[in-house]
């Protein structure tokens, strides 16, 4: 039986942990080399799926381990890095091509990137520190001090912090509107889906009133979802005109009818007008939307702002809302009362609760670990880019040819790399994680390893390309 994780290193490096001790026992095992191999084989995955499988070659069967593949940095540090990895090769192959079938001229399309807010659901506290700039007052008093109806304060005059555990919560719990706050995430993915309609009927709209065919250009995005420290979702997306052609391979510019200036523009105008009735209540996007063209500051920098907002967005895949308190599995109603959360983020989910219990709404119990959120977090239109399937198979076929011993993987593998894996047969699950926070920290600090080096790397060929001529 695989024993729980412990919460974090400083657990295990904790005075009376017995993590150290373990750690010790299991390098100076006899099976810690092949263990070890297992451990390297999948990334120094910290929650690998532990199987066996028949090789007919040693006539037994034999362990092994398959990422879990989780992209929650919370749970697992190592398949997190791999999927933020594999979005910024999405992202910036879309924003700025020449990469992963994405033809050269991508780069020079009109291209805008966006933040869909979420509206005000009442007054929180803010943490206003920009790096080189003097922090502000969350909420100034000025000269006026004035109360809310059930007496408390509604100014704060202290320059919270990024990391301070105050920002995002109400300054009024009684005031704060968390019905309309769990509704806008319960219903973000259709606001988005019906902006994603509208912005398409703007553009063609555009294109007719110039005179241009509007069957000549069609819209692609990349949006990835995020929680603000409220606990309410906000998208990020880069939206991209494309040539309305079968094989996106036009080798002449071809003209859009309209710049990304006035796409930024058509995108503010889009999204004003999405609306969803819930209820006796109107939802809608915030109306602190930003918009910003990436491509009509000229040729200067254009590739440097590409790879900024690759990475920008590739680093939001990897959250989740245990920043929040809750773990990233189901949980029940009877469950909120017990959970060592902030009190905002317990009248979330008792309020989703209480509309789950509704008529109508019992799938909203489902998504009680989410805080009602039931999108994903990644997702692009069909011709955007590259795929995530495809390059985990490119990924996946570099390191067969590489090490001529293929890697299990957690999806095992395309359908194309199978030959790989047709050796083994009888495959079983006997369960997941390792055995001891010993075997913990000695791939915690292996994955962490792994991570810097290949940080490093990055930076010194990122380094080299800049200065080369």
């Amino acid at each position: 039986m695989l024993t729980p994780a412990a919460t974090t290193l400083h657990d295990w490096l904790a005075p009376d942990s017995p993590a150290i001790g373990e750690a010790i026992q299991r390098a100076s095992s006899s099976g810690y080399e092949s263990w070890w191999h297992r451990c390297a084989s999948v990334g120094f995955c910290t929650n690998p799926v532990q199987s066996t499988a028949y090789d007919p070659d040693l006539g037994r069967r034999v362990a092994v381990m398959i990422r879990c593949g989780n992209r929650r940095a919370a749970i697992c540090p190592s398949c997190s890095d791999l999927y933020a990895a594999d979005t910024w090769q999405l992202v910036h192959a879309g924003a700025q091509g020449g990469h992963h079938g994405m033809p050269e001229t991508t780069g020079d399309r009109p291209q805008v990137f966006a933040t869909l807010t979420a509206p005000s659901f009442g007054a929180v506290h803010t943490s206003n520190h920009r790096p080189g700039s003097a922090d502000t007052v969350c909420h100034p008093a000025g000269n006026r001090k004035t109360y809310c109806p059930h007496g408390k304060p509604l100014w704060c005059n202290v320059a919270h912090s990024g990391d301070d555990p105050e920002v995002g919560q109400p300054l009024c719990p009684d005031c704060y509107d968390y019905t309309g706050h769990v509704l806008f995430n319960w219903h973000a993915p259709e606001l988005w889906r019906r902006f994603t309609i509208a912005l398409r009927r703007a553009v063609k709209a555009h294109l007719r009133r110039i005179g241009s065919d509007p069957d000549t250009v069609r819209v692609s995005f990349v949006k990835v979802a995020e929680y603000q420290r409220r606990a309410v979702v906000h998208y990020h997306t880069l939206i991209r005109l494309d040539p309305n052609d079968n094989d996106d391979t036009t080798p002449d510019r071809p003209e859009y009818g309209m710049s990304a200036t006035e796409l930024v523009a058509i995108v503010r105008q889009a999204v004003k007008r999405v609306h969803l009735a819930s209820g006796d209540r109107t939802l809608r996007f915030g109306t602190q939307i930003d918009v910003q063209p990436l491509t009509d500051a000229g040729d200067t920098g254009k590739h440097g702002l590409a790879r900024r907002v690759a990475a920008y967005l590739a680093k939001y895949t990897t959250k989740s809302v245990a920043e929040f308190g809750i773990a990233a599995r189901r949980i029940s109603t009877e469950a909120i009362g017990e959970l060592d959360i902030p009190a905002h983020t317990r009248r979330i989910l008792s309020t989703l609760a209480k509309l789950a219990a509704l008529p109508g709404n019992a799938a909203m119990v489902g998504w009680l670990h989410t805080l009602g959120y039931r999108g994903h977090i990644t997702t692009k239109s069909r011709r955007y880019s590259v795929t995530m399937t495809a390059l985990r198979a490119a990924r996946h076929h570099w390191r067969i040819h590489r090490t001529d011993q293929p890697e299990l993987s957690g999806c095992q593998r395309d359908s194309r790399d199978q030959e790989a894996a047709s050796e083994l047969s009888d495959w079983r699950i006997d369960g997941a994680g390792h055995r001891n926070d010993g075997e913990r920290l000695l791939v915690h600090t292996a994955a962490l390893r792994a991570r810097e080096h290949r940080y490093l790397a990055r930076l010194d060929a990122r380094e080299k390309s800049e200065a080369s001529p």
